[in-house]
């Protein structure tokens, strides 16, 4: 069977490659009957070769190739000429064979590299979940953990983790084990995840950028009663600022999505995403204002000239209803 595993989550592509991994076999003939092709060294030859071989005392056999159908689709001219027969050298492929091709970028529908494996190739895309899919994933790797978990606490992780299935998957197995019979609830989230504090953090910048005041000073009292600094509560909203800046900026010259998150360090989807629709409510003379008030607030805090929880809480209750 040609089987074709794609998309940009790693985790749950290396999930489904380890369980047809196990379809070779007990552990210990398993090795024996898996090849994997990495690299750019090897040729269609040498996996149609492997994929041939007869399985050593197992009812399958496994030959995984990583990353040559993506350099089809980028039509990659140092790929060798001889890939061009793919669709033809796949006919000869016996019964027993599982082979896999594993890509980490997702592949075009009607794209050369798919075509290339037939119409009777099991695909399956592997693609980063948006939020709805996202917090439905969640609640299900809660269950499948035998634990159950409010709605605000799958809001909450989904947040804190974004997409990243492998963290999620981490997180979510330690809160299963801490809860224990009960609940998994959003307090148990802010005490077991790492950066529970940041997270609501971004949340009260968020509730201020999006002019919601009441929203905005509960998250700070929160926050200062909880042991964070006036000065982290500053720096956070600073750091927001600078990113919507630099985001209007960058989308006015025309960069796309994945490359904007690169340049501005936002690897977590959902902060980009984020990120990305607070920029259009927003012009950059304003957010430069914004900065200007805060560094404002700064030098009055740091000179003795207002009380800092004070000088906070003042900024915080003119930007959030500017």
């Amino acid at each position: 069977m040609i089987r074709v595993l794609h998309g940009e989550d790693e985790y749950s592509r290396s999930e489904a490659l380890a369980k047809i991994r196990e379809s070779a076999g007990p552990e210990e003939v398993r090795d024996p009957n898996t090849t994997v092709f990495e690299g750019r060294g090897f040729k269609l030859i040498d996996v149609i070769g492997a994929a041939r071989v007869v399985p050593f005392m197992a009812d399958r056999r496994v030959v995984i190739v990583h990353g040559v159908l993506g350099r089809m689709q980028k039509r990659d001219k140092t790929l060798g000429n001889d890939w061009r027969d793919l669709a033809e050298m796949l006919g000869d492929i016996p019964a027993t064979t599982e082979l896999v091709f594993v890509e980490e970028v997702s592949l075009r529908e009607n794209g050369i590299a798919l075509k290339s494996v037939g119409p009777s190739a099991r695909v399956q895309e592997y693609r980063v979940r948006r939020r709805g899919e996202l917090e439905s994933w969640i609640r299900d790797r809660f269950a499948h953990y035998g634990a159950e978990t409010t709605r605000d606490a799958v809001a909450r992780i989904a947040w804190l983790a974004g997409a990243d299935s492998r963290l999620l998957d981490q997180e979510i197995k330690k809160l299963a084990l801490y809860a224990g019979d009960r609940e998994v609830t959003q307090s148990d989230v802010d005490l077991m995840v790492p950066d529970a504090r940041e997270a609501s953090i971004f949340a009260a910048v968020d509730a201020v950028l999006e002019r919601r005041p009441a929203v905005a000073m509960k998250l700070l009292y929160s926050l200062l009663s909880g042991g964070s600094s006036v000065q982290s509560v500053l720096s956070m909203l600073a750091r927001q600022v600078r990113l919507l800046i630099l985001t209007i900026e960058l989308n006015q010259h025309g960069i796309q999505k994945e490359e904007l998150g690169k340049r501005i360090g936002l690897t977590n989807r959902y902060a980009l995403d984020k990120t990305m629709r607070q920029s259009v409510n927003f012009s950059t003379d304003h957010l430069a204002n914004i900065l200007r008030r805060l560094l404002a607030a700064d030098l009055a805090i740091k000179q003795g000239e207002m009380d800092e929880r004070l000088a906070v809480e003042i900024l915080i209750g003119e930007l959030s209803t500017a």
